[in-house]
C-alpha cells in the first residue's frame, strides 16, 4: 500500500479530535471490549475512573501569564510525580467568558491521570494553586476502560 502524508496525517488527527472529545470515542469502543473479546487484541481489559485536569497559565491577580508555558509544565511535572507514577499532558487553548462576559482566551495545561488516587490529585491541584496563584484548577472525572495492548507477539 502506498503511503501518502494525507493518509498518515488523518489519523493522527482523528485521534486529537477524539481527545478533545472527552475520549468517549475510541479506536476501539471501551464500551465494546471485554475479557472476552478482547484476548484477539492481545489485551487486558479494566474498568477505571479517568480523570482530566485543567490548568489555567494565567495568574488570577493579572490576568496575564507570568510564567511561561514550558516553566509552568516543568514546575508541574515536579509537582505531579511526587505523587503519581504516571500522566500525560498537553498544552491547548482554552476561552471563556470573565466575570463581566467578556471571552477570554488563556494557555492551558491539560493533564490525564488514569487510575489515580482522588487525594494525590488533590495534593496536586492545591500545590499548583499556590505555587501559580490560580483561582481555580477545573478536574473531570469519567467513568472508563482501559486496554492495555501488548502486541500479538506477546498474547502466545
Amino acid at each position: 500500500m502506498k503511503y501518502t502524508l494525507r493518509n498518515m496525517i488523518l489519523p493522527v488527527i482523528c485521534f486529537f479530535a477524539l481527545i478533545l472529545m472527552g475520549g468517549s470515542t475510541t479506536v476501539f469502543s471501551a464500551s465494546s471490549v471485554t475479557k472476552e473479546n478482547a484476548s484477539f487484541l492481545g489485551a487486558e481489559v479494566s474498568p477505571y475512573k479517568k480523570y482530566t485536569m485543567y490548568l489555567g497559565t494565567k495568574d488570577k491577580n493579572t490576568g496575564r501569564q507570568e510564567i511561561s508555558t514550558e516553566k509552568m509544565k516543568s514546575r508541574m511535572h515536579e509537582i505531579c510525580i511526587k505523587y503519581v507514577d504516571g500522566y500525560t499532558v498537553s498544552v491547548m487553548d482554552g476561552y471563556y467568558r470573565d466575570e463581566k462576559g467578556n471571552p477570554v482566551h488563556e494557555v492551558s495545561l491539560v493533564y490525564f491521570f488514569l487510575d489515580t488516587p482522588i487525594d494525590a490529585l488533590e495534593h496536586i491541584m492545591e500545590e499548583a494553586i499556590l505555587e501559580f496563584n490560580q483561582s481555580s484548577i477545573l478536574l473531570e472525572e469519567s467513568e472508563a476502560r482501559s486496554i492495555l495492548y501488548k502486541g500479538a507477539h506477546n498474547a502466545k
